[in-house]
Order: C-alpha cells, then sequence, then structure tokens
C-alpha cells in the first residue's frame, strides 16, 4: 500500500515494511486506484477518492463511456451521490453528460462522452461514505461504510466500470496516508495491492474490499485458505467464530472435491438494517452483525451458507438451485463434519420448514418469484425454503432408487465438477442428471417444484434421527399490503382492520421506517416488529406480533432411540 506518492524511494519502503512488493502496472492494464480520506467514527462519515486509467478506449461521440449501478438488489449505489467526476484523455477534459434507465429493481447510471475518445483515458471522482442506515430498506449489505477508523463496501456500489464487456488485465493499487497507522487493505482478490489476469472488468463488482487498521484471523494471512477481517471492536469476539469458519471451509473444500483449498475472504462489518445477514462474493463473504444479531453462535448457519455457495454458483435461472441448495447444506455439512450438534441441525431445519409450510403464499411459482422478489418478504425467501424442501425430497428418492449407492451429493459435485472444467453448469445439465437417477419422476419433481407445487419430504428423508410430525403456528402478516415497505418513503396502505397491526394502532398512510431484517421477523414466530410511525408532523413507535391465523406446519423431531452418532447421512 503506497504511504508517499512523492518519492519512490519512500513508497517502496513503506511497501516493504508491510509486506509488500511495489511494481508497476502490466502493460495495456485497467488501473484502479483507491484512497480513502480520514474516517469521521462519530459522525459516520468520509469518502473514497478512485481513480481509474482505462487504456485503449474507443468511444464515439454521445455514446456511453462509464457506467454503475444506482440500485442493485434494493441498495442503492453512489452512482447519484459521487462528486468531482472527471475524464481525461490526450486530447483533454471529457465533457460527460448522464443517462439512466428505466426506474426498476435494478437500473443503471450511463456517463456519455460529449466527443470522440480514443486512446488511455483517466476518471477520477469522490465516493462519499454515509453509515446513515439505508432508506430503502432490507438489502444486501453493499454499500460503503466506515467503521472503527477504516471502510468497506462491495465494487459494484461505487466502482465504475468502462461500457461494454472487453476484457483487460486489472491492477488495483491503495494509498492508505490519511488511514490510522498500521493500517492495510484487502480485497476478494488478495491483501494489498494485486494484479489479475486478463477478464472482464466487472469482476471488479463481485469483489469486497477493506481498509483500515483491521483485525485479523489468523494474524498470518496466507495467500491460500480461509482469512477473516474486521474493523472495531464487535460486542463479542469474533476470532473464535472465525477458527470455527476457518475449520469449516477446509472441511467443506474437501467435500466439493476441490484440487486445492482456493483462498476464501471473510469481512465481518456491522448492519444497522439486516444484521446477521451476507452477502456472497468472488472468494470472499461479507457477514453482518447487529443489535439483533450479536451471538456468534447465531451467526454459525450464515457463515456456512454463504461458503456453499463458493462452489455451487451456477447458471441456472431463478434461485433455487444456488440459496436452497445452501439451505439444504447449510447445517447438514457441518453436522458430518462434526462441527455442530444433531439437535443444532434439527432446530435449523424446523426453522426453514416452519417458516415454508406458514407461507401463505408457498404456492407462488418459480417465474414469478423475480419480478416480486423485493416487494414481500414471503416472496423472498420462497427460493430458499422451497429449494431446500425440493434437494431434500430429490435426495431421499436418489437413495431409495440406488439402494442408498447415491445420493444428491454426487449430482452436486457433478455440477460442481463441470463447473470447474468448464461445462455448462445450466437447467439442462440439471435435468439429464436427475432424470439418470429417476428418469421421469426425477424431471416431474422438478417441474412440480417450479410451479409451486408443495415440497414435502419422508419423514425419514433426513435420516434415521429424526422423524415427521406438525406443530400449530401463526402464520407471518404484516397487517397491511407489503409493497408498503418498498421505496425510499414507506406509506402505510391497504390497512387490515383486524389485524394486529390495526389493534397496536397503525393507520392507512402512516409512513413508516424500520431498521430489522424482514426474513428474520418472518422467520421467528415470537419476534416483534417496532415499525418507525411518522403522522400529523409526530414521529413515535408502534410495536405489534405481525402474526395472523394459526396453520398446521410439519416439523421434525428427534428419534429417541437413535444415537447421536447414527444421525449423519
Amino acid at each position: 500500500m503506497t504511504r508517499s506518492q512523492t518519492r519512490p524511494l519512500a513508497a517502496a519502503i513503506a511497501l516493504a515494511a508491510l509486506g509488500l512488493a511495489a511494481f508497476a502496472p502490466a502493460p495495456g492494464a485497467f488501473e484502479v486506484k483507491l484512497t480513502p480520506g480520514h474516517m469521521d467514527a462519530k459522525a459516520g462519515r468520509g469518502f473514497l477518492d478512485v481513480t481509474l486509467e482505462i487504456p485503449d478506449v474507443e468511444v464515439a461521440a454521445g455514446a456511453p463511456l462509464l457506467t454503475l449501478p444506482i440500485v442493485i438488489a434494493n441498495t442503492d449505489t453512489v452512482a447519484t451521490t459521487l462528486t468531482g467526476l472527471t475524464a481525461t484523455d490526450a486530447a483533454g477534459p471529457v465533457p460527460l453528460t448522464v443517462k439512466d434507465d428505466p426506474v426498476a429493481i435494478a437500473y443503471s447510471r450511463h456517463w456519455l462522452a460529449g466527443r470522440a475518445v480514443n486512446g488511455a483515458v483517466t476518471v477520477h471522482y469522490r465516493a462519499p461514505i454515509d453509515d446513515t442506515p439505508p432508506a430503502r430498506g432490507s438489502g444486501p449489505p453493499y454499500s460503503l461504510r466506515t467503521e472503527g477508523g477504516g471502510l468497506s463496501a462491495v465494487g459494484n456500489t461505487f466502482i465504475l466500470l468502462p461500457e461494454g464487456k472487453r476484457a483487460y488485465p486489472i491492477t488495483l493499487t491503495w494509498d492508505l496516508a490519511a488511514l490510522p497507522k498500521g493500517s492495510t487493505a484487502m480485497s476478494s482478490y488478495g491483501d494489498g495491492e494485486v494484479r489479475m489476469p486478463v477478464g472482464p472488468a466487472s469482476r471488479l463488482h463481485s469483489a469486497l474490499f477493506m481498509a483500515g487498521p483491521m483485525h485479523r484471523e489468523p494474524a498470518q494471512v496466507k495467500p491460500a485458505g480461509f482469512s477473516a477481517a474486521w474493523l472495531g471492536e464487535p460486542p463479542f469476539d469474533p476470532r473464535p467464530l472465525m477458527v470455527w469458519a476457518g475449520k469449516l471451509h477446509g472441511w467443506m473444500s474437501g467435500f466439493f472435491k476441490d484440487p486445492a483449498e482456493p483462498p476464501y475472504r471473510v469481512i465481518l462489518r456491522y448492519n444497522p438494517i439486516n444484521a446477521g445477514g451476507g452477502a456472497a462474493l468472488t472468494n470472499s463473504f461479507l457477514l453482518t452483525w447487529g443489535e439483533s444479531a450479536k451471538d456468534p453462535e447465531k451467526l454459525k448457519g450464515t457463515l456456512a451458507h454463504e461458503m456453499i455457495h463458493t462452489w455451487t454458483a451456477s447458471g441456472l435461472g431463478g434461485q433455487w438451485y444456488g440459496e436452497g441448495i445452501a439451505v439444504h447444506y447449510q447445517a447438514l455439512l457441518p453436522l458430518r463434519a462434526g462441527m455442530i450438534t444433531p439437535d443444532d441441525f434439527l432446530s435449523d431445519l424446523n426453522a426453514t420448514a416452519r417458516r415454508y409450510y406458514t407461507n401463505a403464499l408457498n404456492g407462488t411459482p418459480d417465474r414469478e418469484i423475480a419480478a416480486r422478489f423485493w416487494e414481500d418478504t414471503r416472496i423472498r425467501t420462497l427460493p430458499y425454503d422451497r429449494g431446500a424442501m425440493y434437494f431434500a425430497v430429490l435426495d431421499g428418492r436418489i437413495r431409495r432408487a440406488s439402494g442408498g449407492a447415491h445420493s444428491l451429493d454426487d449430482l452436486i459435485n457433478e455440477m460442481v465438477r463441470r463447473r470447474r472444467v468448464g461445462l455448462p453448469m445450466d437447467e439442462a445439465a440439471w435435468l439429464d442428471l436427475i432424470g439418470k437417477e429417476l428418469g421421469e419422476d426425477g424431471r416431474r419433481l422438478h417441474a412440480d417444484m417450479l410451479a409451486g407445487k408443495l415440497m414435502l419430504p419422508r419423514s425419514d428423508d433426513f435420516g434415521p434421527c429424526f422423524s415427521r410430525t406438525t406443530a400449530r403456528f401463526r402464520r407471518f402478516d404484516l397487517g397491511f399490503e407489503p409493497k408498503s415497505l418498498v421505496g425510499d418513503i414507506k406509506t402505510i396502505r391497504d390497512l387490515q382492520l383486524d389485524s394486529e397491526a390495526a389493534k397496536a394502532g397503525l393507520r392507512n398512510g402512516d409512513v413508516v421506517t424500520y431498521s430489522v431484517a424482514m426474513d428474520s421477523v418472518q422467520g421467528d414466530p415470537t419476534r416483534f416488529l417496532t415499525l418507525k410511525v411518522t403522522r400529523d408532523g409526530k414521529t413515535f413507535p408502534i410495536t405489534y406480533l405481525p402474526r395472523g391465523e394459526m396453520v398446521d406446519a410439519y416439523q421434525w423431531v428427534r428419534v429417541a432411540s437413535v444415537a447421536d452418532a447414527k444421525c449423519v447421512y
């Protein structure tokens, strides 16, 4: 990390002191330089200066030169708040105008060149950092954030990219002169300054970035294998949790038959609105804690879930595959690894089953989910929960049909192998695999899942330790139109007069905010929801239990006669 830009020798000495070697950018490289400014911890604000050197640009007058999402996965980026944007080529400054895509669930801003551009272009701008809770509500924790004297973010919220799909070698450098003494930096692609081989510029948008006086586990970071980083002092010691995660990552590398243990980075940071959630990215994972998620034991499931995405990412449409298999395995693989107990596994299974079988919208076809994903937590969680139950049903059928010789594991590892060697990892490949095991019965099961039919594993599909039963729970029910909570201004409409929300005093027309993950509220039948209500110029809280009618739901219980040692299947 460069500590001086004016004296090359001083820079080299500083780099050497940090265990890094100075290097020149690769010829023809897309160069990204990140220069954090001073972070105001008390105000929760700061800034990050970004300089891009883009080689061999050929853009006609009026054509798009740069782009960045405005909103991605219900998360605002710096596209509309960045300042000081300039673009310069050999002929001087390039005038820029903006053109935004139509407003949608995800849409982008494009910066158009005011004249023809040829050759290398230097782009500079300042990305603001503001820890104010996002007005949009729940979304993945991508945004630029400061804590502990440093910053962290996902690249898709602050790095402008050249338009088009041209491939580049990429060079990433840092200047940490404004950060506290001893600060270091890392990304999904390595610690400090890194070079990436030729590939799409969009790699930067699927990467984590963190800089500042980081804590690390293990303290000595190796290029390959597991490494965790965090800023500041969470209310719990993250080290035992990260040691656990490192061991699980090593075990999973063996399960998914990695030829060599890949590098894997975990960043832990505070999240004011969706605590306990995370985001899986290239060779990395962002895990969050907050007031409602500061028990490290309860973060293990999230760590396991997101870690699985490292191997199972696919080209299949929808989220039933990627999220469904992650939910299916998130407790099963740690159980097999001996890192959680059968009772821990049962608790995780029943939480998924309860949320799925009490979900009033669990018959929604898969084709309708994408358009409604951010409108309703019951839609958003459906591919996770229904996908997990689909995989459990499928696993049971494969084991029975093959007399125990084959299982779902074989199909998933074949999909992972296909990805590793560059073969198609799409729905046709998946249907071919299940057809070979189960014939038309397997294809029919898959079609039923996509159509929204109920996925119900047999009593013994989770092994001999567990059997199926039923229990009664109240359905999750906000008591008003869920789309009321979408957008920057959240106005209550279509309030149900007999709902718990109405009984607590909520009214149509109330403007509300909230600071919890609605998905987790849906999953916990005892959890109250607090909305901060603004009405007639006054702001006050309303708290209620967002539940409706009582319904039966499938659950699993321990078979008392079966020992723990036989619970792994």
